[in-house]
């Protein structure tokens, strides 16, 4: 069908496109720029972040392993300097050990009178047991007396007191008990 304007006035005019653009598409344009400009930088800050740790993490783990060495190596000078300090203790242990003895005979042998002997002396764990002869009762008295001012000995005690004859001469055999003191 075909239609005619009755009127006249013409034809209408075409509206001509405008080549404006709203103002509406230019902020959601800027503000999608905007986030795509922020996603960007936060996208490399966090991977620059990444890489800072690694690094970090790569440089921890070598300074972990170096200090795991020297906390070996501190471990085995504490392990060294125990083993010397118990060799050093063993060693005065003995150098007090062996100025004991020494000092203990040489009391015993300034106690001893002229006609007293002994026949066997023996110590352990320091209690000394002695064994002697003497001419007469006396003597002994004589030498336990001698023994108690020395301060080597300690705690003496007179066990047995025994005469006997050898080769037809009168003796008196005796043992003492006695403590060490160092």
């Amino acid at each position: 069908m075909i239609k005619i304007n009755l009127l006249g006035g013409g034809r209408p005019k075409r509206a001509h496109k405008s080549t404006e653009v709203p103002y509406q598409t230019v902020g959601v344009v800027g503000v999608v720029l905007l986030l795509v400009v922020g996603m960007g930088y936060a996208w490399w800050y966090l991977s620059d972040r990444v890489q800072a740790m690694t690094t970090q993490t790569v440089t921890l783990t070598k300074d972990l392993a170096a200090l795991k060495v020297k906390v070996k190596e501190v471990e085995d000078y504490e392990k060294n300097k125990k083993n010397l300090e118990e060799k050093i203790g063993i060693i005065e242990q003995l150098r007090k050990n062996q100025s004991g003895p020494v000092h203990l005979l040489e009391e015993i042998s300034r106690s001893l009178p002229d006609r007293v002997w002994l026949t066997s002396l023996t110590e352990q764990g320091g209690k000394i047991d002695l064994e002697g002869k003497a001419v007469t009762n006396a003597e002994i008295v004589d030498f336990i007396n001698n023994l108690k001012t020395s301060r080597y000995i300690s705690e003496i005690q007179l066990i047995e007191s025994r005469q006997t004859a050898e080769g037809g001469i009168p003796v008196y055999n005796f043992k003492l008990k006695c403590t060490m003191v160092l």
